[in-house]
Parts: structure tokens; C-alpha cells; sequence
């Protein structure tokens, strides 16, 4: 045998030990017991939860047993497998209970051998119970809470609902107070109207009074001023006719002015030589002369 050979044998002895420590070792964490040959016992139950293959059993508190395995047989019933320590002999009247610890929830079996004086016979399933978990208990409280604030809200709803129709009770009655227009303080409200109204009607009234009592008055102040003013017409009127009279006489200056024809034709050939001259001067401008003195 060659070196190379003794090498290749030497690995493969390794492998296949390294690969029976890792089955074994598995095994072992798993919760498999080598060290007795003691039979399983079967518990049924209604629901597995969160048991698994290698969870504890304990008897009185003290791990004294792993779950072996967990087979499915029908709805609501799971045959659980496990092996108990070999000091441990159960009894016709043995049971057990699953259970849940911690805040995870993690699945036990409590095991009660029994104190019966026969020992179980060989293939009995037993009929376990399922322990209350947190989660139960938590749910339980869920539902005690909801049926709680249903009731508070049951005993509040016919609280408003009294008050509600205590409260229309109130405003109907209120209303047929107001709706009376014979009594109460709609004919209250009326009779104050009324008076309103009148004190309103007799105000409209004075105010009237006193507003044509103030025309008048204007009216009477105009009137003597008009005739007044007719009056001084007339005396203006008067004495105009008295100038025109006067003018028609020859009288006075406007009379000898207007009747006098002599003095009309003595203007008329003013005005003709003042235009002559004008005509002139702008024909002859040299003829005019400006003598300037100096003292």
C-alpha cells in the first residue's frame, strides 16, 4: 500500500467520524436521550402550538424528559411522542398538560406520572390538556375589555338618548309657549308692538305739524318780501315814466338833447372833420409837429 492510498483512507476515516459526531451531537441537542432505552410514551392533543421535536417535559417543574416526535392524525388530534427519564414509571392514570413559558411562548409538557398502582400499558395514548397560554389569557382579557366598553357604551348611548328626549321635551315645550299668541310672551311682544306702532304714528304726526307750521312761515316771509319788491317796482316804473315824459317835453338835458336837431347835426359834423383828420395824419404824418422844451 502507497502513501498516497494511506492518505486517502486516513481523510475518509476522519470524514466519516467528524460526520457521526455532527449526527450524534445533532441528536443529542436535539433532546435524544442515549443513555436509557425506555419506550415512548403517546400523548394526544387537540392542538401541537408551538411544541417541536426536542421540547422539554417536565414532571414537578424538573425537566425530566424530551418530545420525541409529533405526528398529525386527524383534525383536532395530535399524536406527540416522548421519552421520559428511566426512573420515571407510568401509571394507568398518568396524564399530561401542554403549556407555554416565557414572552415567546415557548411550548412544554407537563407530565403527571400518576399514583396508580398499575403501570401503563404498553401502546395507551393518553389524553392530554392544553394549558391556558398568554396568549389566551390575553385574548380572554381582549374580549372582557370589548363586552366592557360595549356595555359603557350601551349605558352611554341610553344616557344621551334620555337626554336627548329630555332636551326636545323641553324645546317642544318652549315652542307651544312662543306659538301662543293669547298668552306669554308672543301677546307680550304684540301689545308692545302695537304701543310702537302708535307712539310711532303720533311722533310721524307732530313732526308733520311742526314741518308745515315752518312752511307757512317761510311761505308768509316770501310773500311780504315779494310785495315788497313789487311795490318798489312799481315806484321805479314811476318814476321812469316821469324821465320819459320829461324827455319827450324838451326838459332837462336828455329832453334838449333828444329835441334839439341843431345839436344833432353840429355832432354829426364834429365826427366828420375828427375823421378828416384822422385820414390826413395818415396819409401826412410829417405834418404834425413835437416841440420839446427844456428848462
Amino acid at each position: 500500500m502507497d502513501l498516497h492510498y494511506k492518505q486517502e483512507v486516513t481523510v475518509g476515516a476522519l470524514v466519516l467520524v467528524g460526520a457521526t459526531l455532527f449526527v450524534v451531537g445533532t441528536l443529542w441537542l436535539g433532546g435524544k436521550d442515549f443513555s436509557h432505552t425506555s419506550p415512548a410514551v403517546a400523548i394526544a392533543f387537540a392542538d401541537a402550538g408551538t411544541l417541536k421535536r426536542g421540547s422539554p417535559v417536565k414532571i414537578s417543574g424538573v425537566q425530566l424528559g424530551t418530545v420525541e416526535g409529533i405526528d398529525f392524525e386527524s383534525y383536532g388530534r395530535v399524536i406527540v411522542r416522548v421519552t421520559l427519564d428511566e426512573t420515571i414509571v407510568p401509571k394507568r392514570d398518568a396524564a399530561a398538560e401542554l403549556a407555554t413559558v416565557g414572552l415567546v411562548a415557548d411550548a412544554i409538557v407537563n407530565f403527571n406520572p400518576g399514583q396508580a398502582p398499575e403501570p401503563l400499558p404498553d401502546g395507551t395514548v393518553i389524553q392530554g390538556t392544553v394549558a391556558r397560554g398568554i396568549t389566551d389569557i390575553g385574548t380572554e382579557i381582549g374580549d372582557q375589555a370589548k363586552q366592557l366598553l360595549g356595555g359603557l357604551n350601551k349605558v352611554e348611548y341610553e344616557r344621551l338618548s334620555r337626554d336627548l328626549s329630555r332636551t326636545l321635551d323641553a324645546f317642544q315645550r318652549l315652542a307651544s309657549v312662543y306659538s301662543d299668541t293669547k298668552a306669554g310672551p308672543v301677546a307680550e311682544l304684540t301689545t308692545t308692538m302695537g304701543s310702537l306702532q302708535r307712539v310711532s304714528a303720533r311722533i310721524d304726526s307732530v313732526l308733520a305739524a311742526a314741518q308745515l307750521e315752518r312752511t307757512l312761515r317761510a311761505a308768509d316771509s316770501m310773500m311780504a318780501t315779494l310785495t315788497k319788491l313789487s311795490g318798489e317796482a312799481q315806484s321805479t316804473a314811476k318814476q321812469l315814466d316821469q324821465l320819459l315824459s320829461k324827455v319827450n317835453r324838451g326838459e332837462g338835458t336828455l329832453g334838449k338833447f333828444a329835441s334839439d336837431t341843431l345839436f344833432y347835426e353840429n355832432a354829426q359834423k364834429l365826427l366828420k372833420s375828427l375823421q378828416e383828420f384822422v385820414d390826413d395824419i395818415k396819409k401826412h404824418p410829417g405834418k404834425i409837429g413835437i416841440t420839446v422844451k427844456l428848462f
